[in-house]
């Protein structure tokens, strides 16, 4: 009893902590996880541009597709990314810029045949779970702005549809955690898993929300610095390494964001208001 009495008090404080943080750091972590949440579409866009005779090439052998419709393909991939980014970081037409990031992540997944392979395909899902993240923080600030709601007050979206987006989009996040389980049995290894499929779950079902998506974050900004040193690596295992920095860098950006939105209505903690 007095062992579980202290591990209440230590969550309690940790999720004060947690709260502190986060309003020491509203006025500039949307920008951050705007930053983190278009990484990876930035990196695919120099991809293009860097690699267009490999990308053309690719696109006429595997879909049998002229060299017109694969110089269009390539460089709508590059022009659409980089224009998408520009407008999430300016915070103009966002709603646009996701839908238009959104539209080419799915134009991705037949190009590359990502359903193929699985883990390909979590992420990209985690991608839109981002995405639909960023809408509904776009949504939220709007409504903030119309009623001149004060920094820190909670945002209150009453549509329905946002609501279930919010829940949506924590959902899809999940998914990319999937595929970044270590694939070993030592210690330290299920221990991380054990503490991150916890972590992640709170995230899912709204529960300490905040605090399990800002420490969540937090992990996976130090797993990926270790384990995805891409300016180490050379030829194809950079690129590699490359691609998975920055994919995991844009979940970060969409673990913030729920920071920034919190539970929302559709949620556990909500519901244990009401009840």
């Amino acid at each position: 009893m007095a062992v579980t009495r202290a591990g209440i008090r230590w969550l309690k404080r940790a999720e004060d902590l947690g709260e502190k943080v986060t309003r020491r750091c509203r006025p500039f972590l949307p920008s951050v996880a705007r930053s983190c949440l278009v990484a990876t579409f930035f990196e695919d866009a120099l991809r293009m541009w860097f690699q267009w005779v490999e990308q053309q090439a690719f696109l006429q052998d595997r879909h049998q597709c002229s060299a017109a419709l694969a110089v269009a393909i390539v460089l709508l991939n590059l022009v659409g990314q980089l224009a998408g980014c520009a407008l999430i970081l300016l915070h103009l037409f966002t709603n646009f810029a996701v839908t238009l990031l959104a539209g080419i992540v799915l134009l991705q997944v037949h190009i590359y045949e990502v359903p193929l392979k699985l883990h390909l395909l979590l992420r990209n899902f985690s991608l839109l779970g981002g995405l639909l993240l960023l809408h509904v923080e776009c949504k939220e600030a709007a409504v903030c702005r119309l009623y001149g709601a004060g920094a820190g007050l909670p945002f209150i979206v009453g549509q329905r549809s946002q609501q279930l987006m919010q829940l949506t989009g924590r959902i899809l996040l999940a998914l990319m955690y999937l595929t970044l389980f270590q694939q070993y049995f030592t210690i330290a290894a299920m221990i991380l898993n054990c503490f991150g499929l916890i972590l992640m779950t709170f995230v899912v079902m709204g529960y300490r929300t905040r605090l399990a998506a800002l420490c969540l974050s937090l992990i996976l900004t130090v797993w990926n610095v270790t384990t995805n040193a891409w300016w180490f690596a050379e030829g194809d295992t950079r690129d590699l390494l490359k691609y998975n920095c920055f994919h995991t860098l844009s979940v970060v950006g969409g673990l913030l964001m729920v920071v920034v939105l919190g539970p929302g209505e559709v949620s556990l903690e909500q519901y244990k208001k009401h009840w």
